[in-house]
Order: C-alpha cells, then sequence, then structure tokens
C-alpha cells in the first residue's frame, strides 16, 4: 500500500511539474487549455489594474495593465508553444488627416441637425508596406492619447448609444439617418462600410469615448494606460492587412471648420516575407487637421520670476514694480535673472513676456 501511495505521489507530481513547464513555455495561454483564445481576453480584462493577477503582468510592473494587453494580444490564435514575435521599425510613416465632405447646407436628420460648414475628416496611419496592420491604439501617462475638435464633433446617438466605434455604425441606416454617415468614430483599419470582422471588435477597458468625443477633446492619461486593440492574429482577419498603405484609424466630423488635431500611440502588426508577424510601437505621433497649424500648438510658458506681483499675469503692474526699482542692487523679485542687479536685462525679459497669463 505504501509502495501505490508512493507511486502516485510521484505520478502527480510528474503531472504538475508538466503542467507548469507547459505554462512556462506559452505563459500567455491563462487558462491552460493549450491555445491563446477569447477565454484570455475574457480573463484578462476581468483582472485588468487588480495587482492580484500577476498572471496578466507580463511586463512585471506590479500590475496588469494596457501594456499587457499588447503583450498578450500579440498572441491570439495561436496554439501553444506559442511563435517568437519580434519587435520590428521603420513601417510607420506617419499620421494623415484628409478632409473628406464639407455641407453647404444643413444636414437635416430626424433625431439631429448637423449645420452648414460642418467637415468630415477621416484620419489615416501612413504605412511603407501594405502588409501591415493597425493592432492597438492607446494613451498613457507617459504618452497620453489627446484629441482636440475647439467646435466640437457629430456624435450619434444611434450608433450604438454613441459608442464612438466604426463596428458599432451601421451603414444600412444610412438612407434613413443621413447625419448617421457623418457621425464621428475611431477604427482600426475598417470603417464601417467595410464590415468589420467580428474578430476584430473593438475593446476598451471602461472608456466612454461616445460621450468624450461628443465633448469635443479626449485625452486618455491613465497609469495604467487605455485604448483599444485588435485581438487574433490576422490568419483570423482575411480582410486584413488591408491593401492600401493607408490604415484607417477615425472619421471625426467637427461642427465648424475650426480644425482637429491631437496625438496617440499605436502598435502595427507586420507580416513578414516568410508568413511570420512582427511588431512596430510607435509613440506620440501628432496629427491636424490642414489649415490649423497652430490649433494644438502648446501656449509659450511664463518665464519663472517675471509676475512679481504674482497676480497670474504680466502686466502694467509688474513694469511699474521693476522701474521703480531700476538701477538699484537688489536681490527681490525685481532682480528676474538673479544677478544681484535691477537692470536693463531685467527689464527685456519681462517686456517679452508681457500680456502672459502665467499658473
Amino acid at each position: 500500500m505504501k509502495s501505490i501511495f508512493l507511486r502516485l505521489q510521484v505520478f502527480l507530481l510528474l503531472s504538475l511539474t508538466t503542467v507548469m513547464a507547459a505554462q512556462d513555455a506559452c505563459p500567455y495561454d491563462l487558462n491552460g487549455d493549450g491555445f491563446i483564445g477569447a477565454g484570455e481576453i475574457v480573463q484578462f480584462i476581468g483582472g485588468y489594474g487588480v495587482p492580484s493577477f500577476t498572471e496578466g503582468d507580463f511586463n512585471d510592473n506590479g500590475v496588469p495593465d494596457f501594456e499587457d494587453v499588447r503583450i498578450f494580444s500579440r498572441y491570439q490564435g495561436y496554439n501553444c508553444p506559442t511563435p517568437v514575435i519580434s519587435a520590428t521599425s521603420g513601417y510607420f510613416q506617419g499620421l494623415v488627416v484628409e478632409p473628406i465632405d464639407t455641407l453647404s447646407a444643413d444636414l437635416v436628420g430626424i433625431i439631429d441637425t448637423l449645420p452648414a460648414g460642418a467637415v468630415t475628416y477621416r484620419l489615416y496611419a501612413e504605412v511603407s508596406d501594405p502588409d501591415v496592420a493597425v493592432a492597438a491604439v492607446w494613451g498613457d501617462e507617459a504618452h497620453p492619447l489627446t484629441l482636440n475638435a475647439p467646435d466640437g464633433l457629430q456624435v450619434s446617438s444611434l450608433s450604438n448609444m454613441g459608442s464612438g466605434f466604426a463596428n458599432n455604425v451601421d451603414p444600412l441606416y444610412f438612407p434613413v439617418f443621413p447625419t448617421l454617415e457623418k457621425t464621428s468614430w475611431w477604427a482600426l483599419d475598417q470603417a464601417p462600410e467595410d464590415d468589420p470582422d467580428m474578430m476584430n471588435t473593438l475593446i476598451n477597458p471602461a472608456i466612454d469615448f461616445g460621450t468624450l468625443l461628443a465633448n469635443g477633446a479626449l485625452e486618455l492619461n491613465s497609469s495604467l494606460g487605455e485604448g483599444w486593440f485588435r485581438y487574433g492574429n490576422l490568419m483570423f482577419a482575411p480582410d486584413l492587412p488591408t491593401a492600401s498603405s493607408l490604415k484607417l484609424l477615425g472619421q471625426f466630423t467637427t461642427l465648424g471648420q475650426g480644425g482637429l488635431c491631437g496625438t496617440l500611440n499605436l502598435e502595427l502588426r507586420v507580416i513578414n516575407d516568410d508568413g511570420s508577424e512582427a511588431f512596430e510601437e510607435v509613440f506620440g505621433a501628432a496629427f491636424q487637421s490642414p489649415g490649423a497649424e497652430t490649433l494644438c500648438e502648446a501656449e509659450p510658458e511664463c518665464p519663472e520670476g517675471v509676475d512679481l506681483n504674482g497676480d497670474g499675469l504680466v502686466a502694467t503692474s509688474d513694469l511699474l514694480q521693476l522701474l521703480e526699482d531700476f538701477g538699484t542692487t537688489n536681490s527681490g523679485p525685481s532682480d528676474i535673472n538673479g544677478d544681484g542687479a535691477v537692470n536693463v536685462t531685467d527689464i527685456l525679459t519681462l517686456l517679452g513676456s508681457f500680456g502672459m497669463i502665467c499658473d
């Protein structure tokens, strides 16, 4: 009996060792079924941002975050053991904003009206090789995703309650609801008219894009990272990559002609000549519509020390205070450059900042 019990212990130990070895060889197979699929997506989203979900912390920073989403989504659709998917570079050429329509008259719909002058833009990632697909778009604390449209954006409540994704906009409704065709949405290569493949559904952890887009200003900058990604390798999507070198990222209809601009981060999925996959990460890519050259330029920072009286504005009161101290040996606020004297250099510094608002 003791011998049988010992053999059973050895068998269980060997079985456990085999399972652990298999998991180590396939770390992205979270449910242990030998395949990285939808089950992993559900399990990961449930543990997103939860420090105790250590098996989902692939980058070992202490919490499953959007970088981990991107890491394990590269292996979706593969059996264990997974292939090596390496990093590459040089495929991303920049972002392109193209105006595709400007309304010459009001567009009256059943539930809303778009004003004359509204402009519809489409945003693309330009790549050097058509065999590239966009796998993710996101923003985080280090590299925020921003979108700014000062005139506001058209977001239809008909597009799945204004979710803001191309795959929730049904072209069948365009003849009945004409403003729906002009609604704003994000995409990963495929527009509503392309009938986006269900395996490429956009997934975003707890972000109300519809409301954010409707506000005309969007910023994703959490420490965990926020965004959306494509799950499943390219074998799951026979229509991808698309044949064009311009990969569609979104459509945005501004309610006026003030334009739009912003920054975002991308992950590209590349098909190599041998059929294997690689990925390229792009951080801080900027875009702006034609004719909106100054729309997203940062306001110049107020130089330190020019707001002498601390009222938040460089104005006449500051200049009068400086002139009162002019020519003196002074280590106070009027000595802006800190050289021990209030002189012409201090005056020129203040005049160069005159009118600025200081935090």
